[in-house]
């Protein structure tokens, strides 16, 4: 989940359909609870790469 949210914020154009796979079947448990050092839940830095993609996450 972090890879595929690191690089959809990084490399939109380029994103491997498995990541991109993961960031849209990502639902609220899947990405809940933090990762150190991050400024946000995961779940929130999902809802941004999701947006960053052009896509509205389901559970935002």
């Amino acid at each position: 989940m972090t890879a595929a949210t690191a690089r959809a914020r990084r490399q939109a154009t380029a994103l491997p359909d498995a990541a991109l796979t993961v960031l849209v079947r990502a639902d609220a448990v899947a990405v809940s609870g933090a990762v150190e050092g991050w400024d946000r839940s995961l779940r929130g830095h999902v809802a941004v790469a999701l947006r960053h993609l052009g896509l509205q996450p389901a559970f935002a």
